[in-house]
Order: structure tokens, then C-alpha cells, then sequence
């Protein structure tokens, strides 16, 4: 019968001189501590400048969905100036240490090929005038994508609570 514990690890430690005794306690019990911290730290630590950049484009980039419905032409010098900042808000998230989850949600956030608001941006440019309806249901999607940033941004949200639905 084996024992879970070690009985023979304890015997041995009964056995160690004090001092040897108190190095071993401490290598065993402070050893996987790195691990752990390295293991939650893995969206990077709080930023109030990203939290409240995510914050801000997240009204921005609605209030300028709200325009969708009228000419992309007459609203293009807003689109590119949201495209720059949304692009502004990827690279601060991209230099930041261990913060690869949220990059990651920029990342596909302003990728006009994904469903978020690169895609949208994209389809409003070639379409030209997008119905209230697609608007309406996007501004959903893309609402629920900014708050995951947000969320993940805050620490309210942990990267293990990210699914897929909201990485359009």
C-alpha cells in the first residue's frame, strides 16, 4: 500500500537537521507560487488608460453605427478617424505585457473580414447605406464584443470566461 502523503518523505524530514528541514519547507511550499501568479496575470495588469480608451470608443463607434443608414461618403472622415483609433487601441493592447488575451479581442475586433466593426465599417464602405435593422442587430454584436474588452480590461471578466460568440 502506498501512502498519498509519503511517510517515507516524512520520516526522512524527521530525520533532516533543522535547518536543512526549513529549506526544504520553503522550496517545496513557495516553488509552484510563480507558476500560479504567472498563471493569472495573463491579461496583463489594470490599466485605467486602456480601461477608459475601451470605454470611449465603445460610445464612439456606436454613436457612428447610428449613422449607417446615410451615405458612408458623407460620414468617411468619421470612419477613418474611429479606424485610427480603434487601430490606436490594438497596438497600446499589443505593447503591453502579458496581455495577449485582450490583443487578441482587438485583434478581431477591428478585422474587417471578422463580424465586429471592421467587418461592419467594410460592408457600410462598399454597400454605401445599410438598412436600421442591420444596424440595429450589429450594434448588439458589437456592443457585446466591447464590454468583453471592457469586462477583461476591469478584471471583471477572466480570460477563461471568453467564448466564442463573442469574437464575431
Amino acid at each position: 500500500m502506498q501512502d498519498t502523503f509519503g511517510l517515507s518523505t516524512y520520516l526522512k524530514m524527521r530525520k533532516m537537521p533543522a535547518k536543512k528541514l526549513n529549506r526544504y519547507c520553503v522550496i517545496v511550499l513557495f516553488l509552484p507560487l510563480p507558476f500560479f501568479i504567472q498563471s493569472c496575470a495573463s491579461t496583463g495588469e489594470f490599466s485605467e488608460i486602456a480601461y477608459r480608451q475601451s470605454v470611449i470608443l465603445k460610445v464612439e463607434t456606436l454613436e457612428l453605427m447610428n449613422k449607417a443608414s446615410e451615405s458612408y461618403s458623407s460620414h468617411s472622415a468619421e470612419v477613418d478617424s474611429l479606424v485610427r483609433k480603434l487601430k490606436f487601441a490594438y497596438e497600446y493592447a499589443k505593447g503591453r505585457p502579458n496581455n495577449e488575451i485582450i490583443t487578441k479581442q482587438w485583434e478581431i475586433m477591428i478585422n474587417p473580414d471578422r463580424n465586429l466593426i471592421g467587418g461592419f465599417l467594410r460592408i457600410w464602405k462598399e454597400d454605401l447605406i445599410l438598412s436600421p435593422v442591420f444596424v440595429n442587430e450589429a450594434q448588439e454584436v458589437i456592443s457585446n464584443a466591447f464590454d468583453t474588452i471592457i469586462g477583461l480590461e476591469s478584471g471583471k471578466i477572466k480570460p477563461s470566461e471568453i467564448n466564442e460568440d463573442n469574437n464575431g
